[in-house]
């Protein structure tokens, strides 16, 4: 259930924004691959500093300042979307969907999922890569046709 009210949150606030998604999605790319790279070993560093905190709980706050709060701050100072219609909601499902899927596993560590959120998490974890190679493929193009705001 869990999932699920993130998604249809993220969907919601996402319509409603009608922001460029693209250097988002790829600033959410490059946090992804920046944590796997050395997330766990600043956590570790870290943790050797804080040994009072939880080394999971520094491993999660890297994740989403990485993968989340670095990517949204960009997408709020990105320019308006030019979509409408059909468009502009196929666009905001693929970027919920995208945030969704990289952020389903850190979830199901912080919340007790239920059976269908954790039926969900597995599915999403095993199409995590198509998502997103999905996620890129429209922030390439969400940036390639959106038009700056005269």
């Amino acid at each position: 259930m869990v999932i699920i009210v993130t998604l249809a949150l993220l969907l919601f606030i996402f319509f409603l924004l009608r922001r460029n998604s693209g250097a988002a999605i790829l600033a959410m790319v490059a946090g992804l691959a920046t944590y796997q790279l050395f997330g766990l070993d600043l956590a570790a560093q870290i943790h050797s500093w804080l040994p009072n905190w939880q080394q999971w709980l520094i491993e999660q706050i890297i994740y989403f300042i990485l993968v989340l709060i670095f990517p949204l701050i960009l997408y709020g100072r990105s320019g308006k979307g030019s979509l409408h219609g059909l468009l502009r909601l196929a666009h905001t499902i693929v970027f919920a969907l995208f945030l969704t899927a990289l952020l389903a596993q850190p979830l199901a560590e912080i919340f007790d999922f239920d059976d269908l959120a954790r039926d969900i998490a597995t599915w999403i974890a095993s199409i995590q890569g198509i998502i997103i190679v999905a996620g890129l493929a429209g922030a390439y193009l969400d940036i390639l046709f959106s038009r700056p705001a005269t």
